[in-house]
């Protein structure tokens, strides 16, 4: 079919076909999935979740592997948690961070093998 069809029902059919795509798109999976790719705009939390794709940490051997301030790993894990691209567990007296699955998918795509 034609772009921008000039008949005028033949232009209904094809409005109404783009609109019930549209509907197949939520909001909400558009906003999730454009925050995840907002995590990755980032470098320190690129080399946080390339560290984390290799094992669990806390963050005071995130902070220690990375040389940076540990406000700045915590602030930067927040974010990243809030967007489900990690997730943390106690043990004993530290917080462990680990990488979600589809975080992990998504590295092993866009780096293929080279993820260290």
């Amino acid at each position: 079919m034609k772009c921008c069809p000039k008949d005028k029902n033949i232009k209904k059919d094809w409005e109404e076909k783009l609109e019930n795509e549209s509907n197949n798109v939520s909001n909400n999976r558009v906003i999730e999935i454009s925050g995840f790719c907002k995590v990755f705009s980032s470098p320190l939390r690129v080399k946080i979740a390339l560290l984390l794709n290799n094992g669990d940490l806390c963050v005071c051997e995130i902070v220690s592997i990375l040389k940076e301030k540990q406000n700045l790993v915590s602030h930067n894990l927040s974010i990243m948690k809030k967007n489900r691209v990690v997730s943390s567990y106690n043990q004993s007296k530290y917080k462990y961070y680990k990488i979600e699955k589809a975080a992990s998918s998504f590295l092993k795509v866009v780096c293929g093998n080279e993820t260290t």
